[in-house]
């Protein structure tokens, strides 16, 4: 294999490998689940948040390349706090899908007519938009901050930033995004089928994943957060 594939190669793994960061699946799963949704459109997600991340590293990385300059010791906490406020609230939030109400819900595609159970906060009528709405946003905006925060990414990216030219640095993070994307595409893809099942059991099963993920999310936030502060 010549330098330039090994190049590829490695950034490739090294994103996958990097996808599967604690923070990265606690903040994605609390997304899975709250709607039966289809496996493209699970997958979709991991893309959406995928591309996000692959932003910021490519924004911060051709600034540090170009500039010749580190991420500050202030930043780089800045960061690692956004990631444990976003974890709390994240958690937060889908800990508050445990008090949702099920309900039967029948719905219609075309002349096709079936019944399935629905949820939506207390206290909101089946009618309204927040009922139904999801942020399609937040997969995005959470890549691109977890594409900004922790070391781990920049060691991850630490032998592009030795190469000479810039557009080898750019064909390695672009590999690493490659990687990092496709594996949070699938994790989403396989997270929100078991979601999907167990939303199939009346409303205990959203329940109980809401629980889960809630749960999971808020208690590496309060770790993340407490570890941030005190480092």
């Amino acid at each position: 294999m010549n330098a330039f594939g090994f190049l590829l190669l490695s950034g490739f793994a090294l994103g996958v490998i990097h996808s599967f960061d604690p923070d990265h699946l606690a903040a994605m799963s609390t997304l899975l689940g709250r709607k039966r949704e289809r496996f493209a459109h699970a997958f979709s997600k991991g893309l959406i948040w995928g591309l996000g991340h692959t932003l910021s590293l490519v924004t911060l990385g051709l600034l540090l390349v170009i500039f010749d300059a580190q991420v500050s010791g202030f930043w780089e906490r800045a960061f690692e706090t956004g990631v444990g406020v976003v974890l709390i609230y994240l958690g937060i939030r889908r800990l508050r899908d445990t008090l949702r109400r099920p309900h039967l819900h029948v719905h219609r595609h075309g002349d096709l007519e079936h019944t399935h159970y629905h949820v939506h906060g207390v206290g909101v009528d089946h009618g309204a938009e927040e009922a139904h709405s999801e942020h399609s946003h937040a997969p995005l905006w959470i890549g691109v901050l977890h594409g900004f925060a922790g070391t781990a990414a920049l060691m991850a990216l630490l032998p592009a930033l030795l190469l000479d030219h810039v557009s080898s640095y750019l064909l390695y993070v672009l590999a690493f995004g490659l990687g990092s994307t496709l594996s949070m595409g699938a994790f989403c893809a396989g997270v929100g089928r078991l979601a999907s099942r167990l939303k199939r059991v009346r409303g205990s099963g959203d329940r109980w994943w809401a629980a889960l993920a809630g749960s999971l999310s808020l208690a590496l936030g309060v770790v993340w957060l407490g570890s941030t502060l005190l480092a």
